[in-house]
């Protein structure tokens, strides 16, 4: 046998192989330390396990694995681990930190660590995105806290700029100059103060000056202290015919420097005024203050803004639930004074007052009562007009109970002086709203006189442009009695509803009592469904035929085919002259 064998069938074939070789698969015999990689000894069966890093081949050699393989499957070169710096893919192979994007460390072949807002996946061969929610709510916290420095800072800057801009502007419109430079004359005063008059007098410019609207006057203050001084201005907070308003209101001033100061003032009624107000100034260093008193004075325009000074009150006439009414005097002259009392306002008294004010301050008529003015001034609210001396129609009517004692002729004169009055409210474009005989003030009974009777009363009175339009009475103006059938029904009017309310009145004067006695209407309600539903009263013994007319044409129940307040004038003066 060849030297290789231990035993053969010939010369070229082994049957067994010698003690330094192993049989292979193809019955050769090789040499034992061929063999690299084996973990065991080889014996001559060859080897029966590999070393790592190794597989084994034709079930008894060694082949090495694939470059960067800790282990590999015995029959093929398919990783099963790999070294430490690499990771084993799921193909088998082994690949380094380089080639596995966002990885930072390796771990049994396994990516373990990856970089920030990443993590490695289950199978440890990639890194995936991953948000980090700490990172996040720092983040947040972080840019809130930027926003809210950075907008606060903006503020303050603002501010800061705008305190300087408005600190600017306040020194520009500061007029401050050197008194050697000026050729002002200054009178010293108490505290090294001098000022350039000891009055501020409003009349200066002007012999008048206007009611509810600014005067200004000029007043120049200097200091002649070695030391800095602030000047100020203060005055009684119980003054009250007028409003007062000083600029600048403080000012500092060194030695030799003075300043220009502006006092506006605002009468708020027709007044003559002799008042003070302080000038307080203080020395920065010493903490001293002096107090100089001005004299301020003046005299305003008539207006129909009065002096509750002016009124003197005598005696009181009545009472109503928004007011006092007195008999005075106002200048001489006999007058009523309306006092609105102080828990009127809550009930909308105020704007009562005020719209009635304003309806009396635009007339011009003499058969509409004389307005002399009225007051503004807090817990002195009133209104001035002319005292009737026989009071109201309806007064007249319950003082004297006979209609022997007041003649037809007079009732009609007073009638028809009324119905003048509402031709001059319409032609103006006004709706009186509360036409009764409480509203009809008798002046005289003296029928040479040329007036008897005076509408007053215009509290409910409004523009009729406002009525023509779609509106309808929601406030329950007027008195029931008096209204017209569209005002109780709250549907739309116009001029006609006065025209009906004085037809009523015309009832009552010339039948000389109430339209609707208590006997047959227990109740205002009655009166209504009576005239809702298109009844009236009938014509009274005293009344002519042409007067009974005249009233039904008034009181007509569709308020379309009632006169025009021009018509009931021209038909009362046609009754007067026929009596």
């Amino acid at each position: 046998c060849d030297l290789k064998c231990s035993t053969c069938n010939n010369k070229e074939r082994c049957l067994t192989c010698n003690t330094t070789n192993y049989k292979t698969n193809d019955g050769d015999c090789l040499p034992q330390s061929s063999i690299i990689g084996c973990q065991v000894k080889v014996t001559q069966l060859g080897c029966s396990k590999c070393q790592e890093g190794y597989y084994q081949i034709n079930t008894n050699e060694c082949e090495t694995c694939d470059k960067n393989c800790k282990t590999c499957f015995s029959t093929s070169t398919k990783c099963t681990s790999c070294d430490s710096s690499h990771v084993l893919l799921s193909s088998g192979s082994c690949v380094g930190l380089s080639q596995i994007s966002k990885c930072t460390e390796i771990t049994n072949s396994r990516c373990s660590k990856c970089s920030f807002w990443n993590t490695p996946s289950e199978d440890g061969t990639s890194c995936e995105t991953k948000a980090v929610w700490w990172a996040i709510i720092i983040v947040v916290i972080v840019s809130v806290i930027i926003i809210t420095l950075s907008i606060t800072v903006i503020i303050l800057t603002t501010k800061k700029i705008l305190d300087i801009v408005h600190g600017n502007i306040s020194d520009k419109n500061k007029t401050i100059f050197l008194m050697e430079k000026s050729n002002i004359v200054f009178s010293n005063i108490q505290g090294g103060i001098c000022i350039s008059s000891n009055e501020i007098n409003f009349n200066e410019d002007f012999d008048e000056i206007p009611v509810d609207a600014v005067t200004r006057q000029m007043i120049s203050v200097g200091n002649t202290n070695k030391n800095i001084v602030k000047i100020q201005f203060t005055y009684s907070s119980k003054i009250e015919k007028f409003e007062l308003e000083v600029d600048p209101v403080v000012v500092t001033l060194k030695k030799g420097y003075a300043c220009e100061f502006s006092i506006y003032l605002k009468p708020l009624c027709t007044c003559k005024f002799h008042s003070t107000i302080q000038m307080i100034s203080k020395n920065i260093k010493s903490g001293e203050e002096k107090y100089n008193e001005i004299m301020i004075k003046g005299l305003t325009c008539r207006s129909t803004r009065i002096d509750y000074e002016e009124l003197i009150e005598e005696k009181k006439l009545g009472e109503g639930s928004f007011g006092i009414v007195y008999r005075g005097t106002f200048r001489g002259n006999d007058v009523a004074i309306k006092v609105m009392k102080s828990s009127a306002d809550e009930m909308g008294g105020m704007e009562e007052f005020e719209n009635e004010v304003q309806m009396m301050d635009k007339f011009r008529s003499e058969y509409v009562v004389h307005f002399y003015g009225a007051c503004f001034v807090p817990n002195k609210i009133c209104m001035v007009t002319e005292y009737a001396e026989f009071g109201s129609l309806s007064d007249l009517i319950k003082k004297k109970h006979t209609s022997d004692e007041i003649g037809m002729k007079m009732r009609v004169k007073i009638m028809l002086d009324s119905s003048k009055g509402i031709f001059y409210l319409h032609e103006n474009g006004i709706l009186h709203r509360d036409i009764k005989p409480d509203n009809i003030l008798v002046f005289s009974l003296d029928l040479d006189q040329k007036i008897n009777g005076k509408l007053t009363d215009f509290g409910s009175s409004r523009n009729i442009n406002l009525l023509m339009t779609n509106m309808t009475f929601t406030k329950g103006i007027g008195t029931p009695v008096y209204m017209a059938p569209e005002v109780l029904k709250q549907e739309r009017y116009k001029r006609c509803a006065d025209i009906f309310s004085f037809g009523v009145t015309m009832f009552e004067s010339f039948g000389w009592c109430n339209a609707y006695p208590k006997k047959d209407f227990t109740y205002p309600w009655k009166i209504a469904e009576f005239v809702i539903e298109g009844k009236r009263q009938n014509k009274m013994s005293c009344m002519s035929e042409k007067q009974y007319d005249l009233i039904s044409e008034c009181w007509e129940h569709k308020a379309e085919n009632r006169p025009h307040s021009e018509d009931v004038v021209h038909s009362l003066q046609s009754i007067y002259d026929s009596l």
